[in-house]
């Protein structure tokens, strides 16, 4: 059963992002994950939005989704953009 990593960020810092972008993008796909798409900013249909932008991953499934979240590979990574984003990360699974 799919599952969908979506990804609310704040960039503060382009440059930086930049190069966590860069290195994250592979080892994404290493787990199985995919880009379904991304927005800058999102239409916001309700409510208050405190977010610059969207993404939605996919993965085969949440195990899936979540190796690469708690992968050590990714705990390194991750410390390119502190500093240079904020996110909030959600998984979600498919009904199928």
């Amino acid at each position: 059963m799919s599952a969908y990593m979506i990804v609310y960020s704040k960039i503060s810092d382009p440059d930086r992002f930049g190069a966590y972008a860069k290195a994250v993008l592979p080892l994404i796909e290493i787990h199985g994950g995919h880009i379904l798409g991304r927005s800058s900013p999102p239409y916001v249909l309700e409510g208050d939005w405190p977010w610059q932008g969207a993404m939605i991953f996919e993965y085969p499934t949440i195990e899936d989704a979540k190796n690469f979240w708690l992968s050590p590979q990714y705990a390194e990574v991750k410390k390119l953009r502190e500093g240079a984003a904020e996110f909030q990360v959600i998984l979600v699974k498919s009904f199928g």
